[in-house]
């Protein structure tokens, strides 16, 4: 055990140019701090408080929250209702989605701006629970539990209350009750590399998600909804589309080989100030439309699963340092 300690110890002080000996930024833990006091995230059932954790190197977090549901501190932040959108008219074929008497989703009067963060993630609370169209939702699980520092925690209740929610009303008719997450905190360099620079993940300020559980049990997956069914392309469009104005780097399939089956969300801080989101955010309905017209015969009630007989052939992105060469700090 000494033997295998001793190499891991080795291999991280040779990675992420030096992170191992470097100090963790000082705002880090301000932002924490800040979050914390103003309310906007609250230690409840589903988020703990764990000790801090320190290191290896600038791994870390000094306030770090155990989280087994978002929407919990949603219920505090207050959003203009709005009578739907209904969905343009595709051509001659059905309206996306089916359901166009369901609540669209209304811009969040909360949208942060990327050059005011931290401050963009830390309101104070309405006393309201969100609404849309009539319509309240409840915390959405997160399995397994996340580690996360509050700042990200904030803006992650406000993404699903005002994009993930009404977006599965609008295309499922039914709310998420479940999501997926494969990476949270986790000590590391960009992309899994040693070699790289440290990943916004080892300071749990970046989520990796990869799938929706809704509330009748179906399941929808970055990997395959992503060139799935029409409505399960619209969904995550969508969600995409809604994640790009609350954080400030998205990566979704198609931006790059490592983030073929999940959606990257942080809110790393450049110097440039500059967002990311890869591939270009699109509209769910213009992505759904375009799958109708390649294929007329695909399935067109959202409630009917199956595969697209003339599913387009998924053409693999090229090799790249994506968050590394996105980087610009």
């Amino acid at each position: 055990m000494y033997f295998v300690g001793s190499i891991v110890l080795v291999s991280l002080a040779g990675c992420g140019h030096g992170f191992f000996q470097a100090e963790r930024e000082p705002w880090r833990a301000e932002a924490e701090v800040a979050c914390l006091k103003s309310g906007a995230v609250k230690e409840s059932l589903d988020i703990v408080r764990i000790s801090p954790i320190s290191g290896p190197g600038v791994c870390g977090a000094d306030f770090p929250l155990k989280v087994a549901a978002f929407g919990e501190s949603s219920g505090r932040f207050g959003f203009a209702d709005e009578d739907p959108r209904p969905p343009a008219a595709i051509g001659n074929q059905p309206r996306w989605p089916m359901n166009p008497s369901r609540p669209g989703y209304p811009q969040s009067q909360t949208d942060p701006s990327p050059s005011a963060y931290p401050e963009s993630v830390i309101r104070q609370s309405s006393g309201q629970r969100p609404s849309y169209g009539g319509a309240s939702y409840e915390p959405v699980a997160v399995k397994p539990a996340a580690t996360l520092a509050c700042p990200i925690v904030s803006a992650l209740d406000r993404w699903v209350a005002s994009t993930v929610q009404p977006a599965a009303v609008r295309w499922f008719g039914q709310r998420v009750a479940e999501i997926k997450q494969i990476s949270a905190y986790s000590c590391r360099g960009m992309n899994g590399n040693s070699h790289t620079h440290i990943s916004e993940h080892a300071f749990g300020n970046a989520l990796d998600i990869a799938a929706f559980t809704l509330t009748d049990g179906r399941r929808i997956t970055v990997q395959d909804g992503w060139h799935g069914l029409p409505e399960e392309q619209g969904f995550l469009r969508d969600v995409q589309a809604g994640a790009c104005r609350q954080f400030t780097t998205v990566l979704a399939p198609g931006s790059n080989a490592y983030h073929y089956d999940h959606i990257h969300l942080d809110l790393m801080r450049r110097a440039s100030r500059r967002l990311i989101c890869e591939p270009a955010a699109v509209s769910g309905e213009e992505i759904a439309a375009r799958v109708q017209q390649r294929n007329p015969y695909a399935p067109r009630d959202p409630y009917v699963t199956g595969s697209l007989g003339g599913k387009e052939t998924r053409r693999k992105p090229e090799k790249v340092n994506e968050e590394d060469d996105l980087r610009d700090d």
